[in-house]
Order: structure tokens, then sequence, then C-alpha cells
């Protein structure tokens, strides 16, 4: 069988580097909130680790919309896994569980053998410890320097180890845009420092504060972005597939929403600043590379048009993210619940308040009710998870 879970603070859990690791409260509430997010792109037949009746009653109406085949499965049953019949005989774990979250971690690997999971399905320590080697910042440079004084490309990577470093490449860079300082493990937006004009106190203690917790701070110039995308792949043992291209929005970094658009719509909209050839180049170069790498499983590369002083250029790695990515449920969404002439955008969002939130839902799906044929939606506003009592954090895809 196989076992769904939604962790989006792995890249948390692995800068922590221990096995004890505990989310804020915060990030626990996204946790919970979102936790049944995986059952849109989870194979049918599979479980989701979810808790609550507002999550089971979610499923069951989705089910009835979509013919999902899905399971949820609370934390607390996980030592019901067996062969024949789960749920039946809870003092055995005989079947085989592959168990694909979001991320792995050393703390999520612990969690789920003191849950019941039996080892020989969890990833080992060294195993852990390459997965949390390949997701560190430092990787980024490995990446660019395959397309490095290559014509139509940009892009550089700096790991340093001291602030005086830091201070010296800020002075070059500070007459083209700055730079941007980043902690070696964190995403979305999280982690990064942002200096345009100056690098003063406060910047240099922050710098301080990361290489002496994590060794090292990653910096990159300032690019003058067009756009953000991403190419979604998934590395089996000897071979690499592309899942697809992710047309997404940020704000300073902070991701904010997908485009729900078809592999061709979005290879059109990037065709005008840049030539197909150099996506088609820029596909085969980074394949090429996680295939060597060891790692396998799901991998975004995040990536930017840029408009520099030669023109439009692709900058092919901004970000290397080995676990599953927005971008790539995304595709799953366009792909297999929208209808082939739709469009839409997937958001992620939160609010102040629960009551901010249901208010948000009420209105969105008055405004644009929701319209499905033969199992695809057409139009219309869509909650990907349920709205509970407490929830301050809103999966939702906005189809037209």
């Amino acid at each position: 069988m196989v076992l769904y879970i939604f962790n989006p603070d792995t890249d948390l859990a692995l800068a922590n580097g221990k096995g004890n690791y505990t989310p804020t409260e915060g990030v626990r509430q996204m946790i919970n909130d979102l936790a049944i997010l995986p059952l849109w792109y989870a194979q049918p037949g599979s479980y989701v680790l979810a808790e609550s009746k507002d999550n089971q009653e979610f499923l069951k109406v989705m089910t009835e919309l979509f013919e999902l085949k899905i399971k949820l499965l609370p934390l607390s049953e996980l030592k019901s896994l067996s062969d024949s019949n789960p749920m039946i005989e809870p003092s055995k774990i005989t079947a085989p569980v592959e168990v694909r979250p979001w991320g792995w971690n050393q703390s999520l690997r612990n969690k789920l053998a003191r849950a019941g999971i039996d080892k020989q399905c969890l990833p080992t320590d060294v195993e852990l410890d390459e997965r949390r080697s390949l997701s560190q910042r430092s990787v980024v440079g490995a990446m660019l320097d395959l397309f490095d004084g290559e014509q139509g490309f940009c892009g550089i990577s700096r790991n340093l180890k001291d602030t005086a470093s830091c201070e010296q490449y800020f002075q070059l860079m500070k007459d083209n845009c700055g730079v941007v300082f980043k902690e070696p493990w964190s995403s979305s937006g999280k982690g990064l420092l942002w200096c345009r004009d100056i690098f003063n106190a406060r910047d240099r203690n922050w710098c301080q504060r990361v290489i002496e917790n994590e060794g090292y701070v990653t910096v990159m110039p300032i690019y003058n972005k067009v756009q953000d995308f991403a190419m979604e792949f998934f590395v089996g043992e000897a071979t690499v597939s592309f899942l697809g291209y992710s047309l997404f929005h940020t704000d300073k970094g902070f991701y904010k929403g997908n485009a729900l658009l078809s592999n061709e719509e979005i290879v059109d909209i990037l065709a005008k600043y840049v030539p197909k050839a150099l996506l088609d180049k820029t596909l085969q170069r980074v394949g090429d590379f996680l295939l060597q790498v060891g790692y396998r499983g799901s991998v975004g590369v995040d990536m930017m048009i840029c408009h520099e002083s030669e023109g439009m250029c692709i900058h092919p790695c901004v970000e290397i993210n080995y676990r599953a990515t927005m971008g790539f449920l995304a595709r799953v969404l366009k792909d297999d619940f929208l209808a082939a002439e739709a469009h839409g955008r997937f958001m992620i969002q939160h609010f102040r308040t629960n009551e901010e939130l249901v208010n948000f839902v009420n209105f969105n799906k008055y405004k644009a009710p929701l319209e499905i044929c033969n199992g695809r939606i057409r139009t219309g506003f869509l909650p990907l998870i349920p709205v509970k009592a407490d929830s301050v954090n809103l999966a939702y895809i906005d189809v037209y």
C-alpha cells in the first residue's frame, strides 16, 4: 500500500538537522489545515495521512464529484496496517508500506517509526543524510556551472563562510540591483535577506547567525525578473521523467500561486521571451544533471526569465527542490481535473482569522459557482481542503 503525507515544513526540519524537530504553532496550524491536500495527486487505492471528521466528510463530497479512490488514515491507526485488511488487525504490520511524504527528513522518519511503520519501509540515517545534503542551496552552483558563460543564460550562486565576504560581495553587486542572501535550508520565501542599497549591522548579524548555525550563507545577485517558472521531474532508478512546466508567481521570494495552463500554453508564454530551443536545451541538461546525483523521487527546479543587458535570458536554476512542489500539484490539477479548454489559478492563502477565511470562501462560491462536466471542472471556485471551524489557511482553485 502507498501512504501519502503532506508535511510542508520538511525544509525547516532539514535545517534543524535533528530527529526531534518541533514546528512552530503557525506551521502546525498549516500542516493541520492542509493535511488532506495529497488526495488530489495520490494514486487510486492509496491512503492519505489525515485526522478529523471534517477531512472525512470533505473526501466523501469530492469522491462523489470526481470518483476519487482514496482513503484517509489517522496517525493513531498506522499500527493497523496489514496485508489483508487495514484497520482490522491492529497488532500486525505485515503489508509493505510505501510512504510518500511531501519531503523526507529525520524528524518525520522517527515520528512514523514511533507510530508503528516498520523500519524497513523507512529511509535509513545514511539515506536521510544524503537527502539533507542534496537539499541545501550549495548545490545550485553545480547546476549553474553547466550553463556558465553560454549565451542566452544567466545565473550566479556563491556560498560564503564569513561576514567579510558577504559585505565584499554586496559591495561588488550593489550597483547592479543588489543581492539576496539565503539560508542553506528554507523555502517559500523564508530564510531570505534582500540587500539592495545598504549592508548594515542588522544584515551583518543575520549573515553571522546563519553562518554560525549552518556553516555558510548562499548569495545570489538580484535579477531583473520577467517571469517565474519551473520544470517538474520524477527521477527513477535509471530514468528521469519530465512531468511538465509550472508557471508560478512570487513576491520577494514568497510563493503566491500557480497558473493552471497546459504545458503547450506555458511554453508559448515563455517562448515570447526566449527561443524554444533554449527551453529544450535547459530541459535536457537539467534532466541529465538530476539523473547523476543519486536522488530518487519528485524534483522541482525553479527558474526565471530575466531581462539582462544583453537581452532576455533563462536563469536555469534558482532553487532545486528535492521533494514534491506546489508546481507539481498545479500540473496534476490542470491535467487531471480541469476540462481541456479551462484555465485558472491554484492558490495557497493565509487569513488572519477563521471568519475572514469563511467569508472569502462563501463570497467566491457565490460569485463563481462550480460547473463540472464528465468529471472535469469547466468553471468555478473550489476549495481543495475542508473549511474547518479553526482553519486559517486555504488551498483553492479558481477556474474560468
